[in-house]
C-alpha cells in the first residue's frame, strides 16, 4: 500500500509507554551487535502531522518501539542452481556474481505496519527471494540507530470510541526522520519531511513507498515542483514528499530512476508496478492513476511498438529498455483486486443500517450511494465513520444523519465494475507487455483471490489467513505475507526458466 493504512509487527518488537522527557534514555535496544540508546524525536509531534498517510489511520497516542532484528528464514540447504538465471552472453554481466534488480511500490520496498522501516525493508519479498538464491541484494536501509524509519505505527487495545476502526499508536523514537523545512511556491505552502540519507552506493532495490507512474521519471536532484517532468501531475505536496524517498536510492544526479536501473545492468529483473496507482484511485487520493488503465488499446501491439514509443508510460518505458537490453531473465508481477483488503472491510453494512434506523432516515448525508447501494460500498477508515458506528457517540454528534451535519467526502467507494475493470485491464496489460518480451508474470491476482476465499495454503499444507498474512495496517503485508509472495515469484520463475530455487519455509515468519 500506500505508506498509508496496517499482528507481526508486535512480535518483533518490544512496546513501551512513552518514555518521559526528563529522562529520553532509560531504555535501550542492541543494535547490530552495539548497544543503542533508544531516543525519543524532540520533533515528533512536529513531523506527525507530515505524514501522508496520517489521514488513514485514527492514532490515540505514541509509544516506543525498541529495535530487533528481523530473524530471516534458514538458507536452503541446497545451493539454487541459476546458471539458467545468469546473462554470460552480455559482456558487462560475464564473469560477474548474479544481480538481481526489483522496480515497485509499497509491496517491493517492504512498507508494513502503515510504515517505512528497517525490519520491514529486510524482510520485502525480493531481499527474501535473494536470500533463496545466495546472492547479494542491497536495499536503501536507515542507520541502525534510526530503525523506526518514517510513519511505522503500532496497533493499541486503548478504543475511546468503541468504533470498528482499529486504533494506532504512532511510534516516536529512533526516526529516519532528518528535519523539516517550510517550503512555498504558488501552489501553496507545505512542511516537507526530510529523510535521513541511506549510505549504501549501489541500490539493488529501486522500490519506495507510493510509488507511482512519474515517480519513476524522477532524478535523485529533486528539489522542487519544477524538477518533475513527463507529464506527472503530482500535487506540490506529494512531489515533495516523493522526493525524500527518491533521494534515498542514491541514483546519478540527473538521470531518472528508470535511466539509472538500466544504465547499470542486471542479470534478473523484477517489476512490481500499479499497485500504488490502484491503491491511490480506491482511497480517493491525488495520484497519476492513468487512463489507459481501463484496457488494453494503448498496449496491445506487436513487439516493435514498444522500440518506437519514447516512453510516455513506465510500463512501455521499461519493456523498451529490458528489450534494449536484451535482459535474459525477469518477472512481471500482476495487481491484486484491493477492495478484499482487510482495511476496507471493518465497516459492515448492517452496522451502518442499524444507525440509519435510529436516526430515522433513509440515506446518509454526505454519501451519494443511497438505499442498497450501501450494501455494496467499501468505507474507508475514517475518524467519522468510525464515530459513526460507535456506541459511545450520541446520535446526535453522528456525521451523515443529518443534513446540516453530512459526512466529509470521499470516504465511500462504490464495489462497482469499474474499479475490477481497472485493475482486470492493468492485468491485462502487464500480461502484454511481459508476453511481449518473452518475461513470466507472477499471478499475485489469483494468490489475493485464493487468499480470500480462504483455500490459500502454503506448501505445507497450513491454511493462510487474513490475520497473518496482512500487517497490522490492513494493506500491506506481513513479513509472512511477503515470504508466501516470495515463494510465488520464485515458481514462476522456476517454471518459466527451469530454474532451481529451492522455496522459502514460511512458517519461519508466522507469529507464533
Amino acid at each position: 500500500m500506500l505508506l498509508s493504512l496496517s499482528v507481526a509487527v508486535l512480535t518483533a518488537c518490544t512496546i513501551f509507554e512513552p518514555v518521559p522527557a526528563e529522562a529520553p534514555y532509560e531504555s535501550f535496544s542492541l543494535v547490530a551487535g552495539d548497544t543503542v540508546k533508544t531516543r525519543v524525536e524532540k520533533n515528533f509531534k512536529e513531523f506527525k502531522k507530515n505524514d501522508a498517510s496520517a489521514k488513514n489511520f485514527l492514532i490515540v497516542g505514541d509509544t516506543v518501539v525498541t529495535y530487533k532484528e528481523p530473524k530471516l528464514h534458514t538458507p536452503p540447504a541446497k545451493k539454487a542452481d541459476l546458471s539458467k538465471l545468469k546473462n554470460n552472453d552480455d559482456p558487462d554481466l560475464k564473469g560477474k556474481p548474479l544481480r538481481m534488480v526489483a522496480i515497485g511500490g509499497s509491496l517491493t520496498a517492504g512498507v508494513r505496519d502503515g510504515g517505512y522501516f528497517n525490519e520491514g525493508i529486510m524482510t520485502s519479498y525480493p531481499n527474501l527471494i535473494a536470500r533463496q538464491m545466495g546472492i547479494s541484494f542491497e536495499q536503501p536501509l536507515f542507520d541502525a540507530a534510526d530503525y523506526n524509519g518514517y510513519g511505522r505505527k503500532t496497533r493499541t487495545s486503548f478504543n475511546p470510541t468503541g468504533g470498528p476502526v482499529p486504533k494506532f499508536k504512532e511510534v516516536s523514537n529512533n526516526s529516519g526522520v532528518d528535519n523539516i523545512e517550510k517550503l512555498s511556491s504558488s501552489f501553496g505552502s507545505i512542511d516537507k519531511v526530510n529523510l535521513k540519507p541511506n549510505k549504501q552506493a549501489n541500490i539493488d532495490n529501486f522500490s519506495f513507498p507510493d510509488l507511482e507512474n512519474g515517480s519513476l521519471y524522477v532524478s535523485s536532484n529533486v528539489n522542487s515542483i519544477a524538477d518533475f517532468n513527463n507529464g506527472n501531475t503530482l500535487n506540490f505536496g506529494e512531489r515533495n514528499f516523493k522526493a525524500s524517498f527518491i533521494k534515498r536510492l542514491n541514483i546519478d544526479k540527473g538521470k531518472s530512476i528508470i535511466k539509472n536501473v538500466f544504465d547499470k545492468k542486471s542479470d534478473i529483473f523484477i517489476l512490481e508496478y500499479g499497485w500504488n496507482n490502484q491503491l491511490s484511485n480506491l482511497l480517493n487520493k491525488p495520484s497519476t492513476f492513468s487512463p489507459y488503465w481501463g484496457g488494453l488499446d494503448f498496449f496491445n501491439y506487436p513487439l516493435d511498438y514498444i522500440s518506437k514509443q519514447s516512453g510516455v508510460d513506465p510500463l512501455v518505458s521499461i519493456s523498451k529498455y529490458l528489450q534494449q537490453n536484451k535482459q535474459k531473465a525477469g518477472v512481471y508481477l500482476n495487481v491484486p483486486n484491493f477492495l478484499n483488503l482487510p482495511a476496507f472491510n471493518y465497516i459492515k453494512y448492517e452496522e451502518v443500517k442499524k444507525i440509519m434506523q435510529m436516526g430515522q432516515t433513509y440515506q446518509l448525508y454526505g454519501v451519494s450511494l443511497m438505499g442498497t447501494d450501501l450494501m455494496n460500498a467499501k468505507w474507508l477508515p475514517s475518524s467519522s465513520v468510525d464515530s459513526l458506528i460507535s456506541p459511545k457517540v450520541h446520535i446526535s454528534l453522528k456525521k451523515g444523519i443529518r443534513e446540516s451535519n453530512p459526512l466529509p467526502n470521499g470516504l465511500v467507494t462504490r464495489e462497482g465494475q469499474l474499479f475490477l475493470n481497472n485493475i482486470k485491464g492493468q492485468n491485462e496489460s502487464i500480461t502484454t507487455m511481459a508476453n511481449a518480451i518473452n518475461f513470466p508474470v507472477a499471478d499475485i491476482y489469483t494468490l489475493y483471490e485464493n487468499l480470500n476465499r480462504g483455500s490459500l495454503f502454503t506448501e505445507e499444507g497450513v491454511k493462510v489467513t487474513m490475520a497473518n498474512f496482512f500487517s497490522t495496517d490492513g494493506i500491506n503485508p506481513s513479513a509472512y505475507g511477503q515470504a508466501i509472495i516470495a515463494n510465488e515469484v520464485i515458481r514462476t520463475l522456476n517454471k518459466h526458466y527451469k530454474s532451481e530455487i529451492p522455496l522459502i519455509k514460511v512458517a519461519e515468519y508466522l507469529v507464533k
